[in-house]
């Protein structure tokens, strides 16, 4: 089974969060992008058993695996 991934790019106004390649939501700080990603990855894997992954897109460098569930 593959992983779901969400993904949170950082933007010169904060955070992004995309899922499937479409953006869900923005937030204006990183710890708020990441508790709810972190949220929404452990939901999709206990309630829905999708494994689910957090990656970290930070523009100059690669990207990071931050959280998995599942």
């Amino acid at each position: 089974m593959q992983r779901h991934l969400l993904t949170l790019v950082s933007t010169t106004s904060g955070w992004l969060l995309h899922e499937g390649g479409h953006e869900r939501f923005r937030f204006a700080r990183h710890d708020e992008a990441l508790e709810a990603a972190g949220i929404m990855a452990s939901t999709l894997h206990e309630h829905h058993g999708i494994p689910t992954a957090v990656i970290l897109d930070l523009s100059g460098s690669d990207p990071v695996m931050v959280l998995s569930c599942g």
